[in-house]
């Protein structure tokens, strides 16, 4: 390239016709060389694009709604379809193609429009479509028994927080005293989630089920065969602690809480021991 624009030159210095046709032909050969470098480069531009598309990227077959889905919908092949999508793009909880199975069947616990992939966050029954799917590890579900006033007049629902209340004893010598605080309801009869058209009237249920440790399971059943049960709804953002100071019955009252008196107890008598005496005798008399 150098070397024709240097011919140019040269020949731009000389004079007569000839000098023009030089200057012609080598402006022809320099606007040639120009297309040949263009094309060039632009060839190899396209070649590395065309290496990078050609590039194999591992995709992933994930499970969309064909439609608009609403809560409350089950999971069938009718409604729903297959979509590949890159593999740095897919959310490790989505539902693919090869675990549909286990999804299949089963409810929807949230609204999901057409297109966008299905997790199992949004099923009733998440990875494991029981009940027992529901439970963490390291945790126990425990039924307890309720009446009226334990199922807070029959507004209680899955997913509320409640505390515990714990009373023994009978008469004056009857005891109240929080058992366990902030316990997370999981079901309410047979009802496992949130029924917002029941908040208009009351419902019936005689047992409510609650997420407890083991630990808790055992108190909780010790609880329930020596004495009775209350819960008491809190809010759920509320993680305060209550106090645990037992209520009894002269406290309810207000009445002063007198120390009972120490039983006296009766001490033994000393016997002292008599002081010993010297008998003297004078005149071999007594």
């Amino acid at each position: 390239m150098q070397g024709m624009q240097t011919a140019v030159r040269d020949v731009e210095r000389r004079k007569g016709p000839w000098g023009k046709i030089l200057l012609l032909i080598a402006s022809i050969g320099l606007g040639a060389s120009g297309v040949y470098f263009a094309n060039d480069y632009i060839t190899s531009e396209v070649e590395g694009y065309r290496r990078q598309l050609e590039k194999t990227e591992p995709m992933v077959d994930v499970v969309v709604p064909s439609r608009n889905l609403s809560r409350g919908d089950t999971v069938s092949e009718s409604v729903m379809s297959v979509r590949s999508i890159p593999a740095q793009y897919v959310d490790t909880h989505s539902v693919t193609a090869e675990s549909f199975n286990a999804a299949s069947g089963q409810r929807l616990d949230f609204d999901i429009d057409a297109g966008t992939p299905l997790l199992w966050a949004h099923l009733e029954g998440g990875l494991t479509p029981t009940f027992s799917g529901k439970v963490p590890d390291g945790m126990r579900a425990l039924t307890v028994h309720v009446d009226e006033i334990n199922s807070v007049s029959g507004f209680l629902q899955p997913k509320d927080k409640i505390d515990l209340l714990f009373t023994h004893g009978a008469g004056d010598k009857q005891k109240i005293r929080p058992l366990i605080e902030n316990l997370a309801v999981i079901a309410t009869g047979i009802q496992t989630m949130v029924d917002k058209a029941s908040y208009r009237g009351q419902r019936a249920f005689t047992t409510i089920t609650v997420q407890v440790t083991p630990i808790d399971a055992k108190r909780i059943t010790l609880a329930q065969q020596i004495g009775s049960l209350t819960a008491v709804l809190r809010n759920p953002e509320d993680t305060g602690d209550i106090s645990d100071k037992e209520i009894t019955l002269a406290s309810l009252l207000g009445e002063p809480v007198t120390p009972k008196p120490k039983p006296r107890r009766n001490r033994p008598s000393v016997v002292k021991a008599s002081e010993p005496k010297i008998e003297i005798i004078i005149g071999g008399r007594r």
